[in-house]
């Protein structure tokens, strides 16, 4: 045994350092973000701008363009105020360093940003302080022009990297599903969902622009500090160290804050915030890409007393202002609205992890619900994937809960609900989301669907099947047959249980993982119950989800 995970060991670091090379992305082992170093304003050939077109009280201002040429019509936003820049590409704002550190863009539909290492898109400028009319502070941006109304944006969350093995001992009882004793769980990250991520890509049809979206809690701020070094500059070498294939933007969780702050009080917890916008930006923004609006919201107002990293699951009223600004610039032929947050604001199962509502997430809905276009509300946090058809008659808005790609917190690739570690795919055609896949990306042959056959009986003693269907959502339609004949779909019934692999990987696991309650297992309400009307019979469960597309065919029978 030991033998053998030496072996897989020393072949993933060999694979990894043969990715570390062919990648070629810029930046150093120490993590920073190495950012483009911005002109000199009193060195930028600006004889062409006529600043006096630009708001005369502007403290900020700049030029957006592409090839040279000015692009017209661009938000521009320091997180407070926001504007569009003219018909020269020219932009300017009344900033105050005191309320805004950043300035940057609403990206628009049919164009890109620069990358830094590689996969963070650089779409924001640090604001140098004070701000003042007397100097005004200039900030130029770059656009790259694409055809991205056809788009793929895959959905990550809850990576928790912390430079740690998990799994430190193994028996003969250990479960399979565990990664090898004694891997770090960035090792695990980089060898198993990295290299799945950078196959499925490649795999994925020529022409169609493919972005990523991680949900938050990318790391965990009690590993920071102490000798596992495993703070944000750490997880973004990780990423580039494993050939990250995709532009990624990035939102904050709970854990991206810093412990360092604390007992905070007021709306102001930016002090908390100062690392991650160190390496990602800004906690809350916006950009386009062909008919779909994406805003990226901090759903959660940090507070940290005495080190018990508490928080509420609500916008601060900065943020609230700010959105009805980005509702009032959104373009007009926007189609679909995405709204990223961490923490989930709506509950389908509460019994499924604690449901911890979101206390003004409606009042978000009301800011957009007026655009009449399909909202969709990606969310992590919850360790589960669930799926929440929003209950208001106002709005067409659907909440997905997206799997930990940690898992059991590394301890194994499940979790709480049973539900395997996943990266999420979204396929959009314009405005149109014409898809939705969720990919285990440790099991290849266990996709959408998980099949207990055997031994298991109902209250009136018949022999069932148990499934487990993670992304199920009460707009799916299934069909049965027994022997190839037609039966009635009432054979299957929604149940509310555990997941049986769930249970036994927790039993067995070992490694100290009884000491974390919050790793026991959910009752999950994406289990169903089939019993079958013939005993022997072969049987087949077609499943169509909410989009019209049949997802799959399940093909099973009891085993006695």
């Amino acid at each position: 045994m030991k033998i053998k995970n030496l072996f897989i060991l020393l072949t993933a670091l060999f694979a990894m350092s043969v990715c570390a090379v062919s990648c070629q992305k810029s930046g150093t082992d120490d993590g920073k973000t190495e950012e483009p170093v911005d002109p000199d304003p009193d060195e930028t050939e600006d004889g062409e701008i006529d600043w006096s077109l630009v708001d005369s009280k502007a403290t900020v201002r700049g030029v957006v363009t592409c090839n040279g040429v000015g692009v017209q019509g661009v938000v521009v936003t320091d997180g407070v105020n926001m504007t569009r820049t003219n018909k020269q590409g020219a932009y300017g704002l009344r900033t105050s360093s005191d309320e805004s550190k950043l300035v940057y863009l609403t990206i628009p539909s049919g164009y890109e940003v620069p990358s830094t290492r590689g996969f963070l898109p650089y779409f924001y400028r640090r604001i140098s302080s004070p701000t003042s009319i007397d100097k005004v502070q200039q900030y130029d941006f770059t656009l790259k022009k694409v055809d991205n109304d056809h788009h793929i944006m895959i959905v990550s969350a809850d990576m928790h990297i912390r430079n740690r093995a998990m799994i430190k001992t193994t028996t003969s009882t250990t479960p399979s599903i565990c990664p090898p004793a004694n891997e770090l769980d960035s090792t695990t990250f980089r060898r198993i969902y990295l290299a799945a991520l950078r196959d499925y890509v490649k795999k994925l049809p020529s022409g169609v622009r493919v972005y990523g979206m991680n949900l938050g809690d990318m790391t965990q701020e009690s590993h920071w500090t102490n000798s596992n070094k495993a703070d944000i500059p750490n997880y973004i070498t990780v990423l580039e160290r494993g050939c990250m294939p995709i532009q990624t933007f990035h939102l904050i969780g709970n854990h991206d804050h810093d412990m360092a702050a604390q007992n905070i009080t007021g709306e102001d917890d930016s002090a908390a915030e100062l690392a991650y916008v160190a390496s990602f930006g800004p906690t809350y923004y916006a950009f386009n890409i062909g008919k779909v609006h994406y805003v990226v919201l901090d759903n959660m107002k940090y507070i940290n007393n005495g080190g018990d990293r508490a928080f509420d699951i609500r916008l601060t009223q900065k943020q609230l202002d700010w959105i009805q600004k980005d509702a009032d610039y959104m373009p007009a032929d926007i189609e679909h609205i995405v709204i990223a947050w961490h923490c989930a604001a709506f509950r389908r199962n509460p019994l499924a992890s604690s449901p911890n509502p979101m206390t003004n997430a409606n009042e978000v809905l009301d800011v957009y619900k007026d655009k009449n276009v399909p909202i969709t509300i990606w969310a992590g946090h919850q360790h589960i994937a669930e799926t929440v058809t929003v209950p208001r008659s106002d709005v067409q808005a659907t909440e997905y809960i997206h799997s930990a790609v940690c898992g059991a917190w590394w301890y194994y690739p499940l979790s709480g609900d049973g539900a395997p570690s996943t990266f999420t795919v979204y396929d959009f055609d314009g405005g149109k989301l014409t898809g939705r896949t969720s990919v285990n990306f440790n099991d290849a042959n266990e996709q959408f669907y998980r099949v207990y056959n055997s031994g298991l009986k109902n209250a009136s003693g018949k022999s069932v099947i148990h499934i487990n269907i993670w992304d199920w959502n009460t707009d799916w339609k299934f069909e049965c047959r027994e022997n190839g004949a037609a039966v009635p779909s009432t054979q299957l019934q929604q149940i509310s249980r555990k997941d049986y692999l769930f249970v036994e990987a927790h039993d067995n696991c070992g490694n100290g993982i009884e000491d974390f309650s919050f790793l026991s297992a959910y009752t999950t309400d994406h289990f169903f119950e089939y019993t079958p009307v013939t005993a022997d019979a072969d049987i087949e469960i077609t499943a169509t989800d909410e989009f019209g597309k049949q997802l799959f065919v399940i093909k099973t029978k009891l085993e006695q």
